[in-house]
């Protein structure tokens, strides 16, 4: 359970961050599931719906579907014990993009990173291990567990201390064919509270984020409508 007097010794942004996530007494529990729908940009916008769940420090399964018909894709993302591994087929048969390998799974360890400062607050604790270093009174670096390594996260936060924005390092090729590491991130337009603890529920997510090349690299629009911790 969360106390808050567990956040004494962290800069005042992780203080002000953790209060307003994680109301006294929540289960600090390093698993969510998520009902996810939205837009994803594949050569235009088109909806999607999904599910994931995500493990603080292991890994993630998302499952989704994308399109319109006569035209819908079905698969999903998979990152566990340090590999990565991306499913798409039309009608749920015929596959369009499959990937997996070492560049796989770099970025796929960040994209676990990043997730768990939006979607799992409750596992940036001392306790679950992350680490805080103060920027300026509304930044802050968080370094969390992902997989077999420790990657940095940075959150902005508001007045009120929910989260507003937040980018990591990523390797990947969003201009297909060079990977490199890029910025990547998100803005959150909404926030809801499960079962005590406080999740970004709704934003927008992309490369090159915070930059000026953020509305040429966003590609995922979503709202959280259902979540569960533990």
């Amino acid at each position: 359970m969360f106390a808050p007097e567990e956040t004494t010794d962290l800069p005042e942004v992780a203080r002000r961050f953790l209060s307003s996530a994680l109301s006294p007494g929540a289960e600090v529990a390093p698993t969510v599931l998520l009902e996810t729908e939205g837009e994803i940009k594949l050569k235009d916008w088109v909806p999607f719906r999904g599910r994931q769940v995500l493990t603080a420090g292991e890994g993630f399964v998302w499952e989704a579907t994308a399109g319109r018909p006569p035209v819908v894709f079905k698969g999903g993302d998979t990152y566990w014990k340090g590999k990565g591994s991306l499913d798409f087929r039309l009608w749920g048969l015929i596959p369009v993009v499959r990937a997996s390998g070492p560049d796989v799974d770099r970025s796929s360890a960040s994209r676990l990173a990043i997730e768990t400062a939006a979607w799992v607050p409750q596992a940036l604790t001392s306790r679950m291990g992350a680490q805080w270093r103060g920027v300026d009174p509304s930044t802050a670096v968080v370094t969390v567990p992902a997989g077999d390594q420790s990657l940095d996260v940075t959150i902005t936060i508001d007045g009120e201390g929910r989260l507003i924005h937040l980018t990591t390092l990523r390797w990947g090729d969003p201009e297909p064919g060079v990977f490199d590491m890029h910025v990547f991130g998100g803005s959150i337009d909404a926030h809801s509270e499960f079962s005590g603890v406080t999740i970004a529920t709704q934003g927008r997510v992309g490369w090159w984020w915070g930059t000026e090349r953020q509305s040429e690299g966003e590609f995922f629009r979503y709202r959280i409508t259902d979540a569960r911790v533990g």
